[in-house]
């Protein structure tokens, strides 16, 4: 958030600075301001590479709690198992850049 906050604040100091004498902007000086703008893609907390392991270590727990689950069914694995899922989902989503 502070990045849009951020560049926002640029933009904004960019619309009150830099006119030519007839009014207008150089364009010289807006190639040089875009280029110092913060980027506006947020930096990706993991490396994809984390974010399989992680995949992977979520799937282990998984295929534990599925095996318990065969044996002897508990409501609290039952739910355990359904976030689990969901969180592969998250995880994996992460990996292909995809909103979940």
């Amino acid at each position: 958030m502070s990045d849009l906050i951020s560049r926002q604040a640029a933009i904004a100091e960019f619309t009150c600075c830099e006119l030519t004498p007839d009014g207008g902007i150089d364009a010289n000086y807006a190639i040089d301001f875009l280029n110092q703008l913060p980027s506006a893609q947020p930096e990706q907390r993991y490396t994809e590479e984390e974010l399989r392991v992680f995949q992977h270590g979520i799937s282990l727990s998984l295929l534990s709690k599925r095996s318990a689950q065969h044996w002897q069914y508990d409501e609290d694995t039952a739910t355990e198992i359904k976030f689990l899922e969901r969180l592969y989902e998250k995880v994996g989503a992460d990996i292909r850049g995809e909103e979940v």
